[in-house]
């Protein structure tokens, strides 16, 4: 599993971007030629007449198409901006200062796809990680919350029950870690990694909880890993087969 790239998600850009396109998944996104378009806000302005203005006090609406380099599809995106103090170095090693736009993106349509799961993953499982995937850049919290979600229906898929009756017969429904803790023998090793899922979705649905970008990170790279164990076709083929030769104690049937 390739790591994210954090930088790229977290940070924010000036003159061009370089995210994957979520349609080929091959080429990068680059700003496409005249469409870029900023404007300072209302408040931004009125400030400037501020005693004590600073650059700082800066802030942007902004929004552009970026295209791929590689399958040329379109995508629209839309944020905000502020101004800060970029460093650059002359060819003898010179810092030199200056004030520069920075960009944060908000939007993107169609959305972003921050890490890839296996084809095999169910249809529920998908969706929310695409519609955390659509909140990434937005609502960390919001984001974290389908992921959670997410971890639910894949439970699901395990064929780990969701409720159980008590003796008179009434259904409760059992609680995610309760859910964890079910999970048989031989999906121990992934019993570690889905409760640091949960903590984390529990954050998210707590207003009293910070949320950052690098938390639903943390969640992305973990899910990854438990989708790739879980579903990837390459390693539940290998497992059958490592099976298959320790029953036989040598080669397999073929």
């Amino acid at each position: 599993m390739a790591k994210i790239d954090r930088l790229l998600y977290k940070g924010p850009f000036q003159k061009f971007t370089r995210y994957p396109c979520p349609t080929c998944g091959k080429g990068t996104l680059q700003i496409k030629k005249d469409t870029f378009q900023r404007r300072e806000t209302n408040e931004s302005e009125m400030l400037r007449g501020h005693e004590n203005w600073d650059p700082q006090w800066v802030s942007y609406v902004y929004s552009c198409l970026l295209e791929c380099s590689s399958c040329k599809d379109s995508i629209a995106n839309t944020g905000d901006g502020f101004v800060d103090l970029d460093v650059e170095y002359d060819d003898e090693g010179v810092p030199d200062q200056e004030w520069r736009d920075f960009f944060r993106p908000k939007y993107f349509s169609p959305h972003l796809k921050i890490f890839t799961y296996p084809k095999e993953t169910p249809d529920d499982v998908k969706k929310e990680i695409e519609q955390s995937f659509e909140l990434f850049f937005c609502s960390s919290a919001s984001s974290l919350n389908h992921l959670r979600i997410a971890l639910e229906y894949l439970l699901t898929f395990l064929k780990i029950k969701r409720f159980e009756k008590t003796p008179k017969g009434k259904r409760l429904f059992l609680s995610l870690h309760r859910r964890i803790e079910m999970l048989p023998s031989k999906h121990n090793n992934l019993k570690e990694l889905l409760v640091a899922i949960k903590w984390l979705g529990n954050a998210g649905s707590h207003n009293s909880t910070e949320i950052t970008r690098d938390d639903v990170l943390d969640a992305y790279e973990i899910m990854a890993l438990v989708l790739k164990q879980v579903l990837s076709s390459d390693e539940a083929h290998v497992k059958k087969m490592v099976k298959e030769i320790n029953k036989k104690k040598g080669p397999r049937k073929k």
